[in-house]
């Protein structure tokens, strides 16, 4: 199953992923912005757990950014459905 993203889209990520460099919630890092560029680049490196936990992690990322004022997650959270279908097919393979 091939998941395509449009250049605008992956733009988005790529944003996410820089703003998102290096900071921790809760004392855990968040690395799901890293994992889901891999993923989308061909990069399977990861396992299951890792998987699950980026999907995870993606959902609760957007829903924080929704509380944002500044910030426009209207681009992420139509991704969320994209997100889920490549994740799934990512861990299922």
């Amino acid at each position: 199953m091939q998941i395509l993203f449009s250049v605008n889209e992956i733009q988005e990520l790529k944003d996410c992923k820089e703003l998102f460099e290096d900071m921790k919630v809760d004392d855990i890092e968040v690395t799901c912005f890293e994992i889901i560029d891999d993923l989308i680049h061909g990069n399977d490196i990861y396992q299951r757990e890792d998987i699950v936990y980026a999907s995870e992690q993606f959902e609760l990322a957007v829903e924080l950014l929704k509380d944002i004022e500044w910030f426009d997650s209207s681009q992420l959270e139509s991704l969320l459905p994209k997100m889920k279908q490549l994740l799934v097919s990512t861990n299922s393979s």
